[in-house]
């Protein structure tokens, strides 16, 4: 058994979900902790670069949004050799989620339920967070909100922080959202993001299922597709975690994710690589942890790879080996 999956069985994974993340974030904001992580840093030897909304990025790893909603440790994280990282999601005002206990682990399967809710501390706190980094790594901002106009207000603040954005339309965990699901919203989403567009942003789609994608689901995706399309959205981010109950949880469901849920992120990802054929970039999210699923993945279509739970199971030192196997071809 791996040192640190030793440590987090027999240690780590014996206290609540969301203390451990919240010591984990006064760690990664002191001064220091940009030392610490630099230790688990990637080689420029070992580099393998990708283009994804037309920045030029060292890595296809990325790190997804959830885990540093409020920007407060991107110093840390700029150090760990991540192609790029999504902060937030933020909201237009601060935030405080969903009822405790919002968050349960499923270690034997290598996944994790959340019902979080978007808890962050609102966009005029999280600017002045990002006002006081120069990171070397790419940051897009992931973005969300009730209404067409809180998601526009956020992308305006904070276009001068990101060179792209991610509008999380997706989150199971936030009711209000299912009503960009509607196709015709949906639409008028993408024409007022388009009216005010001067970064490049992908669009972060629900996980409508985690089997194989049957006729009936692929029908459902074309159509949002097809406005992606016909709109010349730049990405698509395939997906967030999937909707499921759980009485640990204080909401009593939440959303999936981990190793269940690759192989319906491969699937999405082929089916989507299929439809638009290059005409926009593709990220995969989703139960990825090993080097060869990234390669299945990006020949599949993807052009980035996002983690986060495997992060939780394998360690900081993930990104540094994947990086290291990936350039080793």
């Amino acid at each position: 058994m791996k040192l640190f999956r030793f440590i987090s069985n027999n240690i780590l994974f014996k206290f609540d979900p969301e203390f451990i993340h919240d010591v984990t974030q006064v760690i990664l904001s002191n001064k220091f902790a940009p030392y610490l992580t630099s230790l688990y840093s990637t080689s420029n030897v070992h580099i393998s670069k990708t283009y994804i909304m037309g920045e030029e990025l060292n890595s296809p790893l990325a790190l997804a949004a959830g885990f540093d909603k409020n920007c407060s440790i991107l110093k840390a994280l700029d150090k760990l050799g991540f192609g790029y990282i999504v902060g937030g999601t933020v909201t237009l005002n601060s935030r405080t989620g969903n009822l405790k206990p919002r968050i349960t682990r499923y270690v034997d399967d290598n996944s994790m339920v959340n019902s979080l809710g978007f808890p962050n501390l609102g966009v005029d706190k999280i600017i002045d967070n990002l006002s006081k980094y120069d990171l070397k790594t790419p940051l897009i901002m992931s973005i969300s909100g009730d209404s067409i106009s809180e998601i526009t207000q956020l992308y305006k603040l904070l276009s001068d922080y990101c060179f792209g954005f991610e509008i999380n339309i997706s989150s199971p965990n936030t009711e209000k959202l299912k009503y960009f699901h509607d196709y015709y919203n949906f639409e008028n989403l993408i024409k007022s993001l388009n009216g005010i567009k001067n970064k490049p942003y992908m669009i972060k789609l629900p996980r409508l299922e985690i089997s194989d994608l049957d006729q009936k689901t692929k029908l459902l995706y074309e159509k949002y597709f097809q406005i992606l399309l016909d709109y010349k959205v730049d990405g698509l981010v395939l997906s967030n975690t999937f909707p499921v109950e759980d009485s640990i949880l204080k909401t009593g469901k939440g959303g999936l994710s981990g190793k269940p849920l690759y192989h319906n992120t491969k699937n999405l990802v082929s089916f989507a690589s299929q439809f638009f054929n290059g005409e926009l970039d593709i990220v995969a999210s989703g139960g990825i942890s090993t080097s060869d699923e990234v390669k299945e993945l990006i020949y599949e279509g993807a052009k980035g790879i996002q983690l986060w739970t495997s992060l939780i199971y394998e360690g900081p030192n993930l990104i540094k080996r994947l990086n290291k196997e990936l350039s080793c071809e």
